[in-house]
């Protein structure tokens, strides 16, 4: 064991350390404070998301990051006038992009990193998401890594999406298949309904 690698443990450590302890500030303190603002400050200066106005995170968000370093190398967007819901996983291990009016429904699960089997063996995968501008994803679905949810999209409850969705989509069912399409006029709305208090 080299003198360098015995200074360097113990940095290592502390960095890991002050990660543990700020995912445990952000997924069991912060995200059961009942405060869009105090939770949209944390989220946008500490961990170094990019919210656009008017966006906002449900109480009960679980946010896996590696830390705010990471979170500004990879890209944290989510955009103007976008909900996630009470209750959801948003994975920002590798990057997630999420536009503009778009609604994610509560318990949703949006992953970036997963591991799989091939061969007999485990192996890590992991890849951004990006979700465009009016989609809409239901109750309890699961959006697993490098998929592109096209705009105005839906995602119908339940469903788990493992490849790209047009736009304008209506998928459903696990694995998520297109079902039926949406009318673009569909998509000509505004969530800027004001946030409920103590929510």
């Amino acid at each position: 064991m080299t003198v360098e690698t015995i200074v360097r443990q113990p940095r290592v450590n502390a960095r890991l350390f002050a990660i543990r302890v700020l995912n445990y500030a952000t997924n069991h303190v912060t995200a059961h404070i009942p405060s869009f603002a105090f939770r949209g400050f944390w989220y946008r200066r500490v961990l170094g998301i990019e919210l656009g106005a008017h966006a906002g995170i449900h109480l009960g968000c679980y946010v896996w990051c590696y830390g705010p370093r990471q979170v500004r190398r990879d890209g944290v967007r989510i955009g103007a006038r976008s909900r996630i819901n009470r209750s959801c996983t948003l994975d920002v291990r590798e990057g997630l992009q999420i536009g503009d009016n778009v609604s994610v429904s509560a318990e949703c699960l949006i992953l970036t990193a997963a591991g799989r089997v091939g061969g007999g063996r485990s192996i890590a995968e992991g890849r951004p998401v990006v979700i465009e501008d009016h989609v809409w994803i239901g109750m309890r679905a699961i959006v697993m890594p490098g998929v592109r949810i096209g705009r105005g999209a839906v995602v119908a409850a339940g469903s788990v999406v493992t490849a790209d969705v047009p736009p304008l989509a209506i998928v459903f069912g696990a694995p998520a298949r297109a079902v039926g399409k949406r009318e673009e006029a569909e998509t000509h709305y505004v969530l800027d309904e004001p946030f409920p208090l103590f929510e």
